[in-house]
């Protein structure tokens, strides 16, 4: 059988390009935010301000022009396959690093302009959580 080439890596990391706008909450205490949440939520904006609801258990990020548009404002780095945010003093804050990188799937809030994601309804998760005890 001869060898079938792969034509959908699209995003980097091998694989395809997300088509619905999706955030992770990595267990390293950034943010991703996938091509298509940039493109929908993020095109103009390079910078976040982060909110929390804990009565909801919702995150918002709040799209702003850049990390100077605001004194609490993150930068917003992007690539060609989306973009990361750095708020791990935030996520500390409020006890939101996960163990294991957790997927949502964004909303917006036209009333606040907030991209918003219910942390009681993940999509999926990725990787594994670091067990301390390898190694000893």
């Amino acid at each position: 059988m001869p060898f079938e080439k792969f034509e959908e890596a699209g995003s980097g990391r091998g694989r395809p390009a997300g088509t619905e706008p999706m955030i992770s909450i990595r267990k390293s205490g950034s943010i991703g935010i996938n091509q298509a949440a940039i493109e929908a939520y993020f095109e103009e904006s390079d910078g976040a301000v982060m909110y929390y609801d804990e009565d909801e258990h919702h995150v918002g990020i709040e799209p702003v022009a850049d990390k100077d548009a605001d004194d609490a404002a993150y930068t917003i780095t992007k690539t060609d396959s989306g973009g990361t945010v750095a708020p791990k003093a935030f996520l500390e804050r409020y006890e939101l690093i996960p163990v294991v990188t957790t997927q949502y799937e964004p909303t917006l809030l036209e009333d606040d302009g907030l991209v918003v994601i219910d942390l009681d309804e993940p999509i999926g998760t990725h990787g594994s959580p670091d067990d301390e005890s390898e190694g000893e």
